[in-house]
């Protein structure tokens, strides 16, 4: 299954044409917002604006698809550089309007609100960005060269290890593969294919080492200048800010996982056990079975449906019709991106979702954790464009929460080793989302800080944070070699969006407290959640958690998460016993 873009535009040159006309309709909509200050009129524009600013995300999002799914084309690489530019004039517009309303009396922005309530949160925010805007000629300039900055230059990484092949002899033949298909080796029952897969990718990353360090330093330094000088405490606060969450929720979610890395270490050392080995990073994945269960997309495809409409018939028949209009692009090829994600840039096109499935376990919840942002982006459609997207930290709920339905499911399916390897399997993935992710976002906080006040944080630098920060979670039990201490320069997060990680492990810990209601109140929460979904990003993030009875900032709320996946394991453990 693959994409049909021909469905979202004809040709290259139409989408180009396509953003051309509306940026032109941007730019003479916000010249008149610059001199106008009636707030009946304002309202009028911001419509306006928010409507052609939709139709302009249309193009936009066909030309991340179309690169995406072939990073190696000429022509993909010239249709997103062209949109990119035009994005570029667009943001710089969009700026000059946010500092503009930001201008106008607080009276003014009030009789907005009051004219038209869709558009309160965005005001409330623009009057709680104040603080943080710089002047109208500063903003353009920031947004002008955004084209040449931290996003443009992200590409690059992203451009060269979408690049990457390998030639591995697998039972025998000697295959090529690409980057995404070596790391599915992580998951191999064969202990000395999963290090020599791992060894070998992460070797490749030694070899542009130099390349890395520089790219990764230009993104930091751009970061952390833009954060000084629009006044936030620390790089990470601008993140925050953007996330609509405070520095203290996010300090006190980094605190409380640090002091549950116990629950890694014992887990870990259970499964050396079991697998009678010393285990090290490349390890982490493996299966604790020699038996691998490998599921055919159709087996997927329906145990999936099964699980989602197994929760509300709405919510399996969004799912359903990303299969039935092949609005997923299934399968690694050479020069296809990484990892898997779901768009929905625009109200007017559906989701898209794009997976390298190669059909173990871990793609199945990957193909559910990608349909669930499916389903929230279909259902915040409701919304309209200023409203419909979410900020990072409930970004991942409905796509983690996805993946809880498939594993509910999927445990009254399988024999019971079957079911210890899916419980295995789970608490890895939590570990991946909540402790992993953690450990990501401390390395950041250490490299931003050594590149801030040093100037310069070299290969070795880097590695040697990224060694201390798995050494704490990991400690003695999973051996870190010598060429897992780059592994960072895979986290394309890193590089693409700093400070996203721990978005994650916010999410993983939301969608427990989430999960535990649903198990409690049964059907009578799904339409609290649905509702919640469909509220996209219309309201704060707190106001949208109360909608479901969540209050994050809760003394004990991430310590809740963590003792739910002590429970897992104490599941686990009856089931090795049975």
């Amino acid at each position: 299954m693959e994409w049909k873009l021909e469905r979202i535009f004809s040709s290259d040159e139409a989408a180009i044409e396509y953003a051309n006309l509306y940026l032109g309709k941007i730019k003479g909509i916000v010249n008149e917002v610059e001199v106008e200050d009636k707030p009946e009129n304002l309202v009028e524009l911001i419509r306006k604006l928010e409507e052609n600013t939709d139709e302009f995300a249309r193009a936009a999002q066909y030309a991340w698809m179309r690169y995406s799914t072939d990073t190696e084309s000429s022509e993909s690489q010239r249709l997103l550089g062209s949109i990119q530019q035009l994005e570029t004039e667009l943001s710089e517009k969009l700026a000059v309007t946010k500092v503009r309303l930001a201008e106008l009396k607080d009276d003014v922005l009030e009789n907005i609100i009051k004219i038209d309530g869709n558009y309160e949160h965005m005001v409330r925010e623009i009057m709680e960005r104040r603080k943080h805007m710089l002047s109208k000629e500063a903003e353009q300039v920031l947004a002008l060269t955004s084209v040449s900055r931290r996003g443009a230059i992200s590409k690059i990484h992203s451009r060269l290890e979408s690049a990457y092949t390998f030639e591995m002899e697998i039972d025998g033949e000697t295959k090529v593969l690409t980057g995404e298909e070596l790391k599915a080796l992580r998951r191999s029952t064969n202990g000395e294919l999963r290090k020599l897969a791992m060894k070998m990718f992460l070797e490749r990353f030694q070899d542009d080492s130099m390349v890395i360090t520089e790219i990764y330093n230009l993104i930091v330094k751009d970061f952390d200048t833009e954060s000084r000088i629009r006044r936030f405490p620390r790089p990470i606060s601008m993140m925050n800010f953007e996330n609509e969450v405070s520095d203290e929720v996010v300090d006190r979610l980094i605190s409380a996982t640090d002091s549950y890395t116990r629950i890694v270490q014992e887990y870990y050392d259970w499964k050396s056990k079991v697998l009678g080995e010393k285990l090290t990073l490349a390890d982490i994945y493996a299966p604790i079975s020699s038996k691998k269960r490998t599921f055919e997309f159709n087996e997927a495809k329906d145990i999936i449906l099964e699980s989602f409409y197994a929760f509300n018939d709405k919510a399996g028949d969004i799912i359903k019709g990303f299969f039935d209009d092949e609005r997923i692009d299934l399968m690694p090829k050479k020069g296809k991106v990484g990892g898997a994600y779901c768009i929905y840039s625009t109200t007017k096109l559906p989701p898209y979702v794009l997976t390298n499935f190669t059909g173990d376990m871990y793609d199945v919840m990957t193909l559910a954790h990608e349909l669930g942002h499916g389903l929230h982006g279909t259902l915040s459609q409701k919304q309209t464009f200023f409203n419909h997207d979410t900020p990072l930290t409930l970004a991942e709920l409905a796509s983690v929460f996805g993946e809880f339905l498939v594993f509910d499911n999927l445990k009254g399916k399988l024999s019971r080793d079957e079911r210890i390897a899916l419980f295995a399997s789970k608490i890895e993935d939590i570990i991946a989302t909540t402790f992993r992710q953690n450990m990501f976002t401390k390395f950041e906080l250490r490299a931003h800080d050594l590149i801030s006040s040093r100037g310069y944080g070299s290969w070795e630098d880097l590695n040697g944070i990224y060694y201390d920060e798995a050494k704490f979670v990991f400690g003695d039990v999973v051996e870190i070699p010598e060429w897992c201490k780059n592994e960072w320069a895979m986290v394309s997060h890193f590089f693409e969006t700093p400070f996203y990680v721990y978005a994650y492990n916010f999410a993983q810990c939301l969608v427990i407290a989430l999960y535990k209601k649903y198990l409690e109140d049964g059907k009578v929460f799904v339409n609290k959640y649905l509702e919640l979904l469909e509220s996209g990003g219309r309201y704060s993030p707190e106001k949208l958690l109360g909608k479901v009875g969540i209050d994050v900032s809760k003394e004990g709320f991430w310590e809740s998460g963590f003792e739910f996946i002590e429970g897992l394991m104490k599941e686990l453990e009856k089931l090795v016993n049975e």
